[in-house]
């Protein structure tokens, strides 16, 4: 197996491995913000970028996504690799001046503000990591928002920017946005929930003993077509809250015991 020298410590990987895994295995932190194991790493907000050693030259390169396939000499903490990441934050918080959750790991890489003039209202928040499009995509299979347009103009958005009919309201989008752009709003009185800024929105399914408020009914939907279970009594527990599952457990299991005690 290849040994990754990360800030001096040595570690075994297995090939194709990343960067990002030998440091966590080393102990030593490295931002991100557009990495999640549920997906494909895409290093779209170069967060990570550490300085690779290649003998005559060195390289920054995102940790995330990098695969080691023989011995490697990387540093974290050079002045050029902090240097980077730190001119990426100050672009995020530009992007998304507001996210609480931005501040947060910008302070703790040292960063407090940004010298950029913030985008426009409109433009503000996202800053575009794709972790949503990924998970819609390869997690839900639904594909229900992707990127739209170019440049200053480039967004995730639904297409043609209405609400669309592929969204089942998960809400796995608004898991995984590292700064909280993206945000599950209930609307009791329709009984509903909507995916915002995706004006996306599904009917709640509601338990048909107590009436309590589950999941949407697109996800109760995927759930019963995926599982492919023909059995009668999961369908009809399928549309229960937890509380009343267990309650018709235990029923039927008061049941059994009464009429093997009447035995």
């Amino acid at each position: 197996m290849p040994t990754v020298t990360i800030d001096g410590i040595a570690v075994t990987v297995e090939k194709e491995q990343t960067i990002l895994y030998a440091a966590k295995k080393a102990g030593i932190w490295i931002p991100t913000l557009c990495y999640n194991p549920s997906v494909t790493a895409l290093a779209e907000c170069r967060l990570c970028m550490v300085e690779l050693d290649r003998g005559k030259y060195t390289q920054l390169v995102t940790a995330c996504n990098y695969p080691v396939r023989r011995d490697l000499t990387v540093s974290v903490s050079s002045e050029r690799a902090v240097r980077a990441r730190r001119g990426v934050m100050e672009l995020l918080l530009a992007r998304a001046p507001e996210s609480l959750e931005l501040k947060v790991l910008a302070a703790r890489m040292g960063v407090f503000g940004t010298p950029y003039p913030t985008v426009t209202e409109s433009q503000r928040n996202c800053i575009l990591c794709g972790l949503c499009v990924s998970v819609c995509d390869e997690v839900m299979g639904c594909s229900a928002i992707g990127f739209a347009g170019r440049g200053t103009d480039r967004a995730v958005a639904t297409p043609f920017r209405m609400a669309s009919d592929g969204c089942i309201a998960c809400g796995a989008c608004a898991v995984v946005c590292p700064v909280g752009t993206i945000q599950i709003r209930i609307h009791e009185e329709e009984g509903e929930v909507e995916i915002s800024p995706f004006k996306s929105r599904a009917k709640l399914l509601v338990c048909e003993e107590c009436g309590k408020k589950m999941v949407t009914e697109p996800v109760a939907k995927q759930m019963m077509d995926r599982v492919n279970i023909n059995w009668d009594e999961f369908r009809e527990r399928a549309r229960l809250c937890p509380e009343c599952r267990r309650k018709k457990t235990a029923e039927a299991a008061g049941l059994i015991a009464s009429k093997i005690g009447a035995e």
